[in-house]
């Protein structure tokens, strides 16, 4: 078979079967060198992926919870409480009754401090030698308890380091805690035991969340090695190895610093296993072995890759010196190959020319084949015209094109012969090339029209699918409208059926339009409807309800199942017999937990939830989407979580809203509203600073705390806004028309009024008008006005100041207060709000308040505190250089007619 081949296919075999053997041999042993790569590089990458998760878990559970326990155990109030404390290890709830000492209400403020500002801590206890013990939340035994003989008190009352406890599972909250607990010394005695049970469930679910590679995951074990986290086994959890009989997680030797390969599972895998040096938790990664092997299979197939190509560039230079030494033997062949089929005209005569031209064998048989050639020529040439013009006939044009020979050439009378049979042949065309004009022409008429009538149905059908796509879609986001929702709801749901309408709203769209333009606002919403689309699963029926508000359907694929009506079982129920929607509601909420990038920003998407359920609630849809609505806004207005089911509850605050919102506008119209006015006294000299405003309904017993948020939603408190500002000027203007010496009167500003953007213009015209140093007024703001555009306020109250107005920042300490930020805002006061003045001052060593005002003076701000009512309060206060006082102690607001009184008269 071999000696059969061409000399070129011989050349190139026998080199292919020289390559093949050391490539074949070289990847073998690459493929084994990348194996062993993959298992050292596994071992380090999993390692660093350990060090950090035990890093973050010292971080967040010791480091965080450590100084507070260490705090605690060195309180005063804690070591002097021995002996004064309720003990229950004779309790009978029948026979004895306990009264709240002094000392566990002091323990317990401080408790509630600390355990406000973590909310991982889930209670705080303290236990004595005696058996005394308090616990914050509030501890309400059902019968006898000895706190010293509990695992917590046994574990650390011997030890002097703090004592991390094994976690479990808590009997009402159902959270996963651990206990972190020291012992109380005083004078070298041991005095009891004091800690915290901490919430580790937000640690435990970060951890779940981290990925190695496709498959691989973390197990965390506590020293007793106890299972703290299992994402791929979840009933593991709070056991240990030895009582679930895995042998793999058995006796973990960490000793060698190498990876383990065992079986999990049933599968086999690769173990990597530090321990946390603070907590002594081992952290444990887990990676299939095929995963592994799988890397390195992808690695060789790219190696087998480079060796192909590397073939293939070689097998090309082997064909490339084949060809070279063949080609001129094979375009001779072809040559004569073609001659011997009538074929006279040389493909490549430039190259046998240059062949022609050798002294060797080839140069010899290329003159031979020229001169054969020669003698065919014009034969070849003629009967080549005579082909073409058979072949190119044209019925629209008559050809002139003859071919002639030489009169020697013996085909000489056939060649004429053609020519007269061509030249019929186009005299019979002309005479059908002129009849059929006619018959041509009204064809193309029938043809342009026919296209014409197909456009213009093409057209109308375009319109009609496109008016119906309108009449059922919105047109922005291209979702269906509200009137398909109807239709789906109406033709889809049964009687039996049961679902949950839900309206969901962007929360702060309004500022991403106001802030970015509403083209900007456009392209969010269409990014959202496409997150939105993800979202689309069997029994899922999404739609745009208008603005910034969507309606999306969850059906229950459970036929037959009628909800409680009762509110406070709708939750549960939901969760317990109707697990679909609830997980599908769940899901709703976490589907904007990764921000949307628009036009190359990152969008922040939050929204609020209200919820309606078929058929409890209604069986008649826009019943069922006005309670949705009701439920919506109650959500905002909490501010809690992100969504609520509706009550009957949230029809009759919609029906009190509705009365105050009449109430509102009547007043607007009508003149409805006055001011009344609170003395800010001076705590150096006893007299009058300043006033704040403050807005009261003439006819109505409604509270500002009722009817300002309502007047906010609506609409009406930029109108408000501008009356009470107006009110206060002209009231300025009357006393000093009286004679009197006026001072600085406060107005409370809303965040709402930000977007009353010729307020500023407003307030300067009045002053102007009236003649009133604008240093008369003090705007009041609140510290949360900065959080959603900080630079945009900033420039806002800048301009104020500017004029000469007085900035404040009212109820500090009830919002996100940070110091840090005080430093940039264009303020000149703090108002220290009554909650945070009351924390204080009861405690009998206040320096936290005093360091408070210390420091806002640092910043040369000026402090008032607000809701004094004792005279304590107010000498606490002087001690710690408070500069004003406001509250009930000093003065109630006055009426307009009681101010002047006030203005000289010596409070202090």
């Amino acid at each position: 078979m071999f000696r059969k081949l061409s000399i070129r296919k011989k050349i190139i075999i026998s080199t292919v079967i020289g390559i093949v053997i050391p490539f074949l041999f070289g990847g073998i042993y690459l493929n084994n060198f990348v194996v062993n790569w993959l298992y050292e590089d596994n071992f380090e990458v999993n390692n660093s992926i350990l060090q950090q998760v035990s890093e973050f878990i010292d971080y967040s559970l010791v480091s965080s919870v450590e100084e507070k326990v260490n705090m605690l155990s060195e309180l005063d109030i804690a070591k002097e409480s021995v002996g004064y404390l309720n003990e229950y290890t004779d309790y009978v709830p029948e026979q004895k009754s306990y009264m709240e000492t002094d000392s566990e209400k002091k323990i317990e403020s401080v408790f509630k401090i600390i355990k406000d500002t973590d909310s991982s801590i889930n209670f705080m206890f303290f236990a004595t030698k005696e058996g005394e013990y308090i616990e914050y939340p509030k501890f309400t035994p059902t019968k006898s308890y000895d706190p010293r003989i509990r695992p917590w008190y046994v574990n650390t009352i011997s030890k002097e380091n703090i004592v991390i406890s094994d976690p479990y599972i808590t009997k009402f909250t159902k959270d996963m805690v651990i206990s972190i607990s020291k012992r109380v010394m005083k004078d070298s005695e041991v005095l009891g035991v004091i800690g915290v049970s901490v919430k580790i469930g937000e640690i435990t679910s970060n951890i779940e969340q981290i990925h190695i590679g496709e498959s691989g995951y973390i197990i965390v074990m506590n020293e007793n090695n106890k299972i703290m986290v299992s994402p791929n086994e979840p009933e593991w959890l709070l056991k240990t190895p030895d009582e679930l009989n895995i042998e793999a997680l058995m006796h973990l030797d960490i000793s060698n610093k190498e990876f383990i390969e065992k079986k999990i599972s049933g599968i086999d895998s690769i173990l990597n296993v530090i321990i946390s040096p603070k907590t002594g938790w081992k952290i444990i990664s887990v990676v299939s072995k095929d995963d592994l092997l799988k890397k390195a299979e992808e690695v060789t197939s790219i190696l087998t890759l480079i060796y192909i190509i590397t073939a293939i560039i070689i097998l090309l230079i082997v064909f490339n010196i084949a060809t070279r030494v063949t080609k001129p033997i094979r375009y001779i062949s072809n040559a004569i190959s073609n001659m011997a089929m009538y074929k006279f005209t040389l493909t490549d005569k430039e190259k046998i020319n240059e062949y022609s031209n050798r002294y060797d064998e080839i140069g010899q048989v290329s003159k031979a084949l020229i001169g054969m050639n020669s003698n065919f020529a014009e034969l070849a040439n003629q009967v080549e015209i005579l082909n073409e013009e058979i072949k190119n006939i044209d019925i629209e044009n008559k050809s002139n094109k003859v071919a002639h020979l030489s009169e020697d050439n013996p085909f000489a009378i056939v060649v004429d012969s053609m020519n007269i049979l061509l030249e019929k042949v186009n005299m019979y065309i002309g005479k059908l090339r002129n009849s059929n004009t006619e018959v041509i022409h009204k064809h193309e008429l029938l043809i342009a029209t026919e296209e014409e009538l197909r456009a213009q149905v093409d057209e109308i059908d375009t319109q009609k699918n496109y008016i119906n796509f309108l009449a059922y879609h919105d047109p922005l986001t291209e979702l269906p409208n509200r009137r398909m929702f109807v239709e789906h709801f109406e033709s889809k749901l049964s009687k039996k059926s049961s679902c949950a309408v839900v309206l969901l709203d962007l929360d702060n769209f309004k500022a991403i339009n106001d802030t970015m333009g509403h083209i900007y606002g456009d392209t969010v919403l269409k990014e959202v409807a496409k997150r939105f689309k993800t979202f689309l699963k069997k029994g899922v029926f999404i739609s745009r309800f208008g603005g910034d508000e969507f309606l999306v359907l969850i059906k229950n694929p459970r036929e037959n199942l009628v909800l409680e009506e009762n509110q406070l079982l709708k939750e549960n129920q939901i969760l317990e017999e109707n697990q679909t929607i609830k997980e599908l509601i769940d899901e709703l909420v976490h589907l904007f937990d990764k921000d949307l990038t628009v036009n190359e920003h990152d969008i922040n998407i939050k929204y609020s939830m209200g919820i309606s359920l078929y058929p409890q609630d209604s069986t008649e849809i826009n019943k069922l989407i006005m309670y949705s609505d009701l439920a919506l806004y109650a959500t905002k207005k909490e501010n809690k979580k992100s969504y609520k089911y509706f009550d009957e509850s949230m029809m009759k605050k919609l029906l009190e809203k509705s009365e105050i919102e009449v109430i509102l506008r009547d007043a607007i119209v009508n003149d409805g509203f006055k001011l009344v006015y609170q003395p800010i006294i001076n705590t150096i000299n006893g007299e009058v600073n300043s006033y704040e405003a403050l807005l009261r309904l003439k006819k109505h017993n409604i509270s500002p705390g009722e009817f300002i948020p309502i007047a906010e939603e609506i609409g009406l408190i930029t109108k408000i806004g501008r009356l009470v500002t107006e009110k206060v000027i002209i009231q300025l203007d009357k006393w000093r028309e009286q004679g009197l010496i006026i001072k600085q009167v406060a107005i409370n500003f809303s965040a709402t009024q930000m977007h009353d953007s010729t307020y500023f213009d407003f307030t300067k015209n009045l002053l102007s008008k009236y003649n009133i140093n604008p240093k008369l007024i003090e705007i009041e703001i609140t510290e949360n006005i900065f959080l959603n555009n900080k630079e945009f306020a900033i420039n806002y109250f800048a301009k104020f100041r500017e004029l000469g107005t007085t900035i404040s920042i009212d109820d500090f300490g009830t919002g996100y207060s940070s110091m840090s930020y005080l430093i940039s805002l264009p303020v000149d006061k703090i108002k220290l709000d009554r909650s945070l003045n009351i924390k204080f001052l009861e405690l009998k060593n206040i320096q936290v308040l005093d360091s408070l005002i210390s420091l806002i003076h640092g910043l040369k701000l000026k402090v008032v505190a607000e809701g004094i009512e004792e005279l304590e309060q107010v000498r606490r206060l002087k001690v710690g250089e408070c500069d004003f006082i406001q509250g009930y102690y000093f003065s109630k607001p006055l009426e307009v007619d009681d101010v002047p009184d006030s203005m000289n008269r010596k409070y202090l």
